[in-house]
């Protein structure tokens, strides 16, 4: 009995490894993503999101999501970005346009991008750190669950070799005890 709480316990608290959550990189991820969007900053969102579902199996169901376009007077369809309600009142500037480069003017916006870029960069060696240990993860709890399927069959082995002896022996004492009552057995 104590070895088996002693085996349950070593695989309890060795699986721990295996079954990580979340990641620190995912974690900070998603609550930039959800920051981001809280302060408008839709930039900042769509990369840390980015990086987000790099970490992340796709599900069984995705969400369909699907873009919403306008007609326009060319009978070609324009696509519209649709922003929250909490954005009404907000002026709405593109990356890498003419009003973009106006902001990049201002020092302290300068300096702000400057910073927020760093932090991209950074959350993306995270991920991708996060990616490799994962991955190195996984190979070991493989190989691990490899190892442990050749101990069991070589543990199974075992056991029918030692039931097979087990069988033959009581086979022999059958025969020896039975001759011995007939009479016949030689010692």
């Amino acid at each position: 009995m104590k070895k088996i709480c002693l085996l349950l316990s070593l695989l309890l608290t060795g699986c721990t490894v295996y079954t990580e959550k979340q990641s620190e990189a995912l974690s900070q991820n998603v609550y930039a993503t959800s920051d981001s969007l809280n302060v408008a900053r839709v930039d900042l969102a769509y990369y840390y999101s980015d990086q987000s579902t790099r970490l992340v199996k796709p599900p069984k169901k995705r969400i369909d999501i699907q873009s919403i376009y306008s007609p326009t007077n060319t009978d070609a369809k324009e696509r519209v970005v649709v922003i929250p309600e909490q954005y009404k009142n907000d002026k709405v500037v593109a990356v890498n346009t003419a009003e973009y480069q106006t902001l990049l003017k201002d020092k302290n916006i300068a300096e702000q991008l400057k910073k927020d870029n760093a932090n991209l960069i950074k959350a993306r060696s995270n991920t991708d750190q996060e990616i490799i240990k994962q991955k190195k993860f996984n190979d070991k709890m493989i190989n691990d669950l490899n190892s442990m399927q050749k101990k069991l069959i070589q543990k199974d082995l075992t056991i029918l070799k030692l039931t097979i002896t087990l069988i033959a022996l009581l086979g022999i004492i059958g025969v020896y005890i039975y001759l011995r009552i007939k009479g016949l057995a030689i010692f």
